[in-house]
């Protein structure tokens, strides 16, 4: 009895501190996103919420930095959604039209696509490319990521309009299910979510 007693505590402290060591390997996981407020690589264990998305952040206290003045380091979150894939890119975020892959420039550590080399070097121009490139959200990005429907991931053309905003797909064949009956999808898209989405 007393053997297995001992047992049951070892193997008690041994699961504490490998969850422990998973806790801290955690907190300090690097990921491929820059911190908003240091402007250093961001952990996978400091993070904080903004417009619906979680923001990463490089140590524990960026995220009080963070949430004092999120208005602050609204650019940098953005630039850090578009390099986690938190936001999709659906249209050049100059004219609104079908991005060129070619025509792409550097932003954080990702790359921010162009309709044509005339918008793609007037971003290359900029000094301030992501307050130019997220002057207008909607048309270049959006917060939907899934396809109401299928779940899969959106397309850029496969959309709808759907009281005045667009609503995304994966696929020609799901805009028609959309259609038929938007009140039972429309919940689960954060561009219907309290009209445009402030931050938490």
């Amino acid at each position: 009895m007393l053997k297995r007693i001992i047992s049951g505590v070892a193997c008690g402290l041994v699961c504490g501190l490998f969850t422990f060591a998973l806790a801290e390997d955690k907190a300090t996981e690097k990921i491929e996103a820059t911190c908003p407020v240091s402007g250093g690589p961001a952990k996978a264990g400091h993070k904080s919420k903004y417009m619906g998305k979680d923001v990463f952040l490089c140590c524990e206290n960026c995220p009080k930095a963070f949430d004092a003045d999120k208005k602050k380091y609204d650019l940098q979150a953005k630039t850090q959604f578009l390099e986690t894939k938190q936001i999709v890119q659906v249209g050049c975020p100059f004219s609104g039209q079908p991005v060129n892959s070619e025509a792409t420039v550097a932003l954080g550590k990702t790359k921010v696509a162009f309709c044509c080399e005339k918008c793609q070097g007037k971003a290359g121009e900029s000094k301030e490319l992501a307050k130019i490139v997220f002057a207008d959200f909607d048309k270049g990005f959006t917060l939907q990521t899934k396809c109401p429907v299928s779940g899969k991931a959106i397309v850029a053309g496969q959309r709808v309009e759907h009281e005045g905003k667009n609503v995304f797909f994966c696929c020609p064949g799901c805009p028609d299910a959309f259609k038929a009956d938007p009140a039972k999808f429309v919940a689960q898209l954060p561009q219907f979510k309290g009209g445009k989405k402030k931050a938490e």
